[in-house]
């Protein structure tokens, strides 16, 4: 019985132990969204001071078993407040999480630091990563065109090409216009082609000095700074990023076909008194050569692959990616290739120390041919290949093509010969650590290096198509292997307080130094026993072998401090200084201070503004001035150096030494002193946003590399680096932003504008004008730089009447060789004769204005993105009329254009643009450099347009999103060349000729998260 009774007792212990936690767990569940009632999936669920935890699925649904009614849930997400519900006697919880208005108080990147976006003082824009994905591009950059006002972007057509970016018009004249791009803090040098454009998380833009002074002497051309992804807190989350695309490339001239040629050139030489050159130009009816088909291919791939993850906890945050990039060329052969990593990792230790590390490894391989205007220019006569009766059986397979009359080298033959491949393996890393020994005050150090081996190998086969003309003895390989090092190191100490919850102050002191090495080896060797593959080495080569090399180092150290401070959201104050000192110089001028200062009022947040604070929500004023440097010149330009060349001594050909650079011991930083006009606003709960500025930038002891005067005894070519003269340039830029809701239909758009007015306001010195371009630009005093200076055309001579009256008073002829149908030049200065004193300003490259719109559209699961880009009053030179239009001269023999016979001048009234056709070009038509070649550079192009469907409830996944897009769709434009997206160094600026066009793409692509 007691054995039972003993039995008894457990087993109702037992029960009641089972029963009391039965009673104790609780099995909670619910849904999770967002305040416009959208699932939130992934939400962390945590029941407090436990690990328990869940997160909410595909249809922001979870369920977690909880310990009690006292337990507490903490839902959780990134961006969105935080909410902590106790579970009580509740099993169902539903929750809305609403966006936290401190998270997404926008903060954006200045230099050395962080700032909100609603404190700036400054000039500086920003744009998210996702509107850089909303491209597919190589380069970052190029997704900014029409995005940022204040920022000119020239695309660049070519694989891998790297674009040209214009940050409030230029600086200088002589030196690189590229801006300073600085990359997760560090300063990078040759722009952000390396980087995967799915990697960046945001873009600032630092447009004025009173934002860009703080980098010195690197920022005079602004700066791009680049923020990319990081670990976050959370559970791992994967993204894949995919898109395939094909390029169009159309010929951008219709020409002339076979029997149209040979009418043109009859026509030609009939106009100049000589036989014709083809008897029966209707026998080649038929008989037309393709050599664009040829050699041109009118779609090529273009591929974009993205994988990556991010996750950590609140100690130990890291991301991993991976790209690949593949574009091809429009030829045969040649293209662009990236491959890159990145790795990530940031680790909080405890509350005093914090550091981090990001990897960056790539490869890149790029290389194409660079003859595509030949497929147009060479004749359409002459057969690919040449006849079997003039081969012999001895020609190797280079030597099979046929040779033009038309001087033009057989393009299918070049890119069959061409031969060339440039890679480049590369690492970028940087490391920080992070004290914070005392509340409020942080040290930050980060070191960081890039290197940089490149590899270029060349190959040119020997080959003989016409003993004359179009041969190569000797094969020939070259192997060119630049190495580069960068390395920086900065250290800051920043102080942030805050003082009766009003006085907002901090304060920031550092030091950098940067230091930059270069080494180049380079040889070369002819005569390989043959052509084949294994033998494109240096050691295969037989004679002629010659080598070379250098190295260069440079360096800068510099000292550095920000001080800012905003009283109660109203009145904001920031000043910067820094002192550079560079190894470029001397030591009397080595050293240069680049201050800046800027103010704001929040105008808004005072008490008589409360009244319309509904409508205007927000109104701020801004004030700034800085100076900003540039030291972007050669190393030891305070030297002389030698150049090597020859000189034939009788019979003999000898090497020579001479001086090629004229040291100059008083050279000094070109500066630019900036000032900045801001406002910005925002209307109707903020759904109307914007900014308007004006700015003006001086430059002064503009860098120039001039000849040596030839009086000097040095040769004539013999330069001399020197400080030429100032400059100013001034404008305005607007960006005016609306969002808005209604129901399931989201709208928003942005428009900027830009203008940039350039103005030489002093020549020192003689006081000489500066030319560019074999004297084709010219800058003077007084007028924009690099104006384009030649001959006005006036009009055509429609009859010998008009001839005849083209005299001075003495009537003698301004023209004496002028004909019927011959361009009519003016005589500008009225000496009463036509020479070089008559040239003048004919043009203009610089935009007055350029424009963005840009467009996004959603319609529940449906997204809409569209991108137009506008150039407005700029002029450019549209070289390739010198050929396509003329049968005069070297080029008298290349194909035309279809319809030539009918353009030009074949009778009185026919024409008055495009002169008679004539093998002779007595009148200089199209070898004075005249309006005749200016053309009407403006344009508007769709750059881009996305469409894209979203799946929100799949298993497993967080988000898919499919699109289809179509980049440069259309062009809108007056110009007759190319490609009107034109640019080069400034004083050559706006020449088009064969520019690489930048081509229609049509691409499908995949996001998706999980």
């Amino acid at each position: 019985m007691y054995i039972v009774m003993k039995r008894n007792i457990i087993f109702s212990l037992v029960v009641f132990f089972f029963c009391l936690t039965a009673n104790a767990q609780i099995k909670v569940r619910g849904t999770i969204v967002d305040d416009k009632n959208e699932p939130l999936i992934g939400v962390n669920i945590q029941e407090e001071g436990t690990t328990n935890g869940s997160i909410s699925d595909v249809n922001g649904q979870y369920s977690i078993t909880v310990a009690g009614i006292d337990s507490k849930l903490s839902f959780s997400f990134i961006s969105y407040k935080t909410i902590v519900e106790k579970v009580g006697n509740r099993t169902v919880i539903n929750v809305t999480l609403v966006e936290d208005s401190e998270l997404l108080q926008e903060v954006v990147v200045v230099g050395y630091g962080v700032q909100k976006k609603s404190d700036l003082t400054s000039s500086i824009s920003s744009v998210k990563g996702k509107e850089v994905r909303s491209m597919n591009v190589s380069n970052a950059t190029e997704s900014l065109q029409g995005k940022v006002a204040g920022v000119t972007i020239v695309g660049a057509g070519n694989p891998g090409g790297q674009p040209k970016v214009l940050i409030r018009g230029f600086s200088t004249i002589n030196l690189s216009t590229d801006p300073l791009y600085v990359v997760d803090g560090v300063p990078m040098g040759e722009g952000i082609n390396f980087l995967n454009p799915n990697e960046i998380e945001s873009i600032e833009v630092l447009k004025d000095a009173s934002a860009s002074a703080i980098y010195g002497s690197r920022a005079s051309n602004g700066v791009i700074m680049v923020t990319t992804r990081k670990g976050v807190e959370g559970k791992p989350s994967f993204y894949l990023d995919m898109h395939y695309g094909v390029q169009e490339m159309k010929n951008p001239y219709n020409m002339a076909d076979a029997v149209e040629y040979a009418e043109i050139l009859n026509t030609a030489a009939r106009q100049a008194g000589y036989p014709e050159e083809f008897e029966n130009p209707a026998s080649f009816a038929g008989k037309t050569t393709n050599w664009w088909d040829a050699g041109i291919r009118q779609f090529t791939p273009q591929l974009n692959a993205s994988l990556g993850v991010q996750g950590g906890t609140e100690k130990n945050k890291y991301s991993v990616s991976l790209n690949y990039f593949q574009q091809d060329s429009f030829y045969q052969k040649g293209g662009y290739k990236r491959f890159t990593a990145r790795f990530t990792n940031d680790y909080k230790f405890n509350k005093y120390f914090s550091a981090g590390f990001s990897l960056n490894p790539r490869y890149e391989s790029w290389g194409n041919p660079t003859n595509w205007s030949d497929f147009d220019r060479v004749d359409p006569i002459t057969p690919i290949f040449k006849p079997e009766d003039e081969l012999n059986g001895t020609e190797n397979e280079y030597s099979v093509y046929s040779r033009s009359p038309s001087q033009i080298w057989n393009p299918v033959g070049y890119v069959h010969r061409w031969n060339q491949s440039n890679n480049s393996y590369a690492l970028s890393s940087s490391a920080y650590l992070e004290i914070k020994p005392i509340r409020d005050l942080i040290f930050r150090s980060q070191f960081s290096i890039d290197l940089d081996t490149r590899i270029s190998n060349t190959f040119a086969p020997d080959f003989v198509i016409d003993a004359a003309h179009e041969f190569q003895t000797n094969n020939k390989f070259t192997r060119n292997k630049p190495t580069y090092r960068n390395w920086s190191l900065q250290n800051t100490l920043t102080y942030l307080k805050t003082f009766a919850n009003k006085h907002n102050f901090s304060f920031m002191v550092g030091n950098t130094l940067e230091e930059w090495n270069s080494t180049t080896l380079w040889g070369s060797y002819e005569k390989m026993p043959n052509n084949s593959d294994n033998l494109h080495e240096l050691d295969a080569g037989t004679v002629n072998p010659q080598t070379g090399g250098n190295s260069s180092t440079t360096s800068i150290l510099s000292y550095l401090g920000r001080l800012t401070y905003n009283y109660n959201d109203k009145y904001y104050l920031t000043a910067t200084y820094r002192v550079d000192g560079s190894s470029k110089f001397l030591s009397k001028n080595k050293w240069a201070s680049f201050p800046s200062a800027s103010i704001a009022w929040r105008m808004s947040n005072e008490p008589f503004m409360e009244s319309i604070k509904s409508v205007l929500n927000s109104l701020k004023l801004r004030i700034g001035w800085g100076r900003v440097g540039n030291q972007n010149l050669p190393s030891g330009v305070y030297m002389s150096q030698l150049g090597q060349g020859y000189y034939v001594l009788g019979d003999n050909v000898v090497n020579t030494v001479y001086p090629s650079l004229v040291k100059n011991e008083d050279v000094k930083w070109e500066t630019v002193e900036d000032y900045n006009f801001g406002i910005d606003y925002g209307l109707f709960d903020n759904r109307l946003t914007g900014s308007f500025e004006y700015y003006i930038k001086n430059t002064k002891d503009m860098l120039f590399q001039k000849a040596y005067p030839s009086y000097s005894g040095y040769p004539g070519d013999a330069k001399i680096w020197t400080n030429v003269g100032s400059m100013r340039t001034k404008g305005f830029e607007m960006a005016i932003s609306y969002n808005d809701r209604w129901g399931d239909f989201t709208f928003g758009t942005t428009l900027n504008l830009t203008t940039f007015n350039v103005n030489m306001t002093e020549l020192t010195g003689d006081k000489d004008p500066l030319y560019g371009n074999g004297e084709k630009t010219k800058t003077i005093e007084g007028e924009e730089p690099a104006f384009f200076y030649g001959y006005v055309a006036d009009g055509i001579f429609q009859n010998q009447t008009e001839v005849n009256r083209h005299t001075n008073n003495k009537g003698q002829f301004l023209q004496p060789n002028a004909q019927v149908g011959d361009i009519r030049f003016k005589d500008i200065n009225g000496d009463g004769q036509l020479n070089a004193d008559d040239r003048t300003k004919i043009g203009s490259p610089w935009a007055y204005m350029t424009m963005g719109l840009n467009l996004n559209l959603g319609y529940k699961n449906f997204d809409l993105v569209a991108n137009f880009y506008a150039s407005i009053g700029n002029d450019l030179v549209n070289q390739n009329i010198q050929e396509l239009y003329n049968a005069a001269g070297s080029g008298g023999k290349v194909n035309k254009v279809s319809g030539l016979l009918d353009m030009a001048w074949h009778g009185e009234g026919t024409s008055n643009y495009v002169p008679r056709l004539s093998t002779q070009d007595h009148n200089e038509n199209f070898t004075k450099f005249s309006s005749f070649y200016i053309e009407d550079g403006s344009y508007l192009r769709l750059k881009n347009l996305q469409l894209g469907y979203t799946f929100k409830k799949i298993p497993g996944v967080n988000k898919l999103r499919l699109y289809i897009a179509g980049q440069n769709l259309f062009t809108l434009t007056g110009y007759n060349g190319v490609e009107p997206e034109v640019s080069g160094s400034v004083l050559s600026f706006g020449f088009g000729g064969w520019t690489y066009p930048v081509q229609r793409i049509y691409s499908v692509g995949v996001n998706v998260t999980f």
